[in-house]
């Protein structure tokens, strides 16, 4: 679809809304009354009506919504958005008033809406958008309705952004990613692997050919270790029953808990895991630009991430973490998320918001974005990926099971740190898998 056509939909269902507002529309009902659509004039209908075309004109607006963004100015994305807010503000006059503040957005944007500060929408993780800004956000069923987005939307990020919003549409899903094992095709090659691992047990196979070649097998930053870890117990028990572990501290009672510590303690002590993993991002997934390591478990941006800091022009490759003996979870399950636009419901120009949002996750520019940072289209119809991130298309089409961020080990602000420090400990061989154990089973 194209922008262009988006745009004069969305235009149409604008006007609609105002000329029919009087009999009940679909606008939201604490939207204001210009908005809402209360009975008005013929002359102000015709004055509505003239608004509406200069804007589709391009003329001027007196309208200006102002967007907080996750990104900054230099990023990829960024520029993106740019391209897209200055096209729409060529066709309807509407000036978008871009703050890049970074990924500090999601904490910042909280304070700032309960201080009265006029923001139109903003946007971030998306599960972290609706878990933590929720409250904020506006209903977007209605007006998603109206111009068919729905139908453009990957099923998994639909559902999961109505499970996260409580059960209605309140973010619209942009620069979807999947995750899973990136690795370099041609160190495989060297080293004489065929086909990629499916069970723990040949992943550790795998590592160790590629250890014989000269290689260091896998590697991670400081942050990967509860995608680690995370990953190896979700495979034995499932994101619920870690999430639960987790929470009530009942490590000594899940005997799957011992296991996974023991299965991550053997990566590291029989010398799979590089010398310096976990190491200071972005070092440790560095390596692999540098031909050091071949293989990372993280999202799907991390190709793009890596050809950029290095230079290199890596061949990639991906499967999804491997399956264990008599586990729960399989190639079915992964992490699989993007970042979200949320429009606030307090803003005054909630469909303004919403025609522009959707100009960028679909069509013209969601597929610009998809090309411009390697990432995967969010919109249906931008069928293709691009080839840094191909090789995870395969696998992204049947999953069915969707884990949170390092499977739900950081969801909870308490136990975090904590976590973390202990799991830095076992990766460094200065707890064992039982240690590890002991160690969880003290947080109370």
């Amino acid at each position: 679809m194209k922008n262009k056509t988006l745009i004069c939909m969305a235009a149409c269902v604008s006007l609609m809304t105002m000329l029919l507002g009087g009999c009940g529309s679909s606008a939201s009902t604490d939207a204001p009354a210009s908005e809402a659509g209360t009975e008005s004039t013929g002359a102000e209908s015709a004055a509505a009506e003239d608004t509406s075309a200069q804007e589709a004109k391009g003329e001027s607006s007196d309208v200006e919504l102002t967007y907080w963004s996750m990104w900054t100015s230099t990023e990829g994305q960024a520029k993106v958005i740019q391209e897209a807010a200055d096209a729409y503000e060529a066709e309807t006059g509407i000036h978008i008033n871009i703050e890049w503040k970074g990924r500090d957005v999601k904490t910042l944007i909280g304070p700032a809406l309960d201080a009265g500060e006029k923001i139109d929408f903003f946007d971030t993780d998306y599960m972290i958008l609706l878990e933590q800004n929720g409250k904020y956000l506006a209903d977007l069923t209605d007006m998603a309705a109206a111009a068919g987005y729905e139908e453009h939307v990957l099923p998994i990020l639909l559902e999961n952004a109505k499970v996260f919003g409580g059960g209605v549409l309140k973010a619209m899903p942009y620069q979807p990613y999947t995750t899973g094992v990136w690795y370099d095709k041609a160190m495989f090659e060297a080293a004489g692997i065929t086909e990629t691992p499916e069970t723990f047990d040949e992943l550790l196979d795998v590592c160790q050919k590629l250890k014989d070649s000269g290689v260091n097998p896998m590697t991670c930053n400081s942050d990967g270790v509860t995608l680690l870890y995370g990953y190896q117990l979700a495979r034995y028990i499932g994101q619920d029953k870690v999430i639960e572990t987790l929470d009530n501290a009942d490590w000594a009672n899940v005997p799957e808990a011992k296991q996974a510590a023991d299965d991550i303690y053997t990566l590291f002590e029989k010398g799979y895991m590089s010398p310096y993993a976990p190491a200071n991002y972005p070092e440790g997934q560095n390596e692999i630009g540098f031909g050091e390591s071949c293989m990372i478990l993280n999202a799907s941006w991390i190709p793009n991430e890596i050809n950029q800091n290095t230079g290199a022009t890596i061949d990639w490759g991906f499967f999804p973490w491997p399956s264990v003996e008599n586990g729960v979870d399989g190639p079915e399950a992964s992490m699989v998320g993007g970042q979200g636009f949320g429009i606030v419901d307090a803003s005054e120009h909630k469909q303004e918001a919403f025609d522009f949002l959707l100009t960028v996750v679909t069509g013209e520019y969601d597929s610009k974005m998809a090309e411009t940072v390697s990432s995967i289209p969010a919109d249906t119809a931008n069928t293709v990926w691009p080839e840094t991130v191909s090789g995870a298309e395969p696998y992204f089409k049947q999953m069915t099971k969707t884990y949170e961020w390092a499977v739900g080990l950081e969801n909870n602000s308490d136990y975090k740190d904590f976590v973390q420090d202990n799991l830095i400990k076992l990766t460094k061989l200065e707890l064992d898998g039982q240690g590890f154990i002991d160690a969880m089973s003290t947080l109370k």
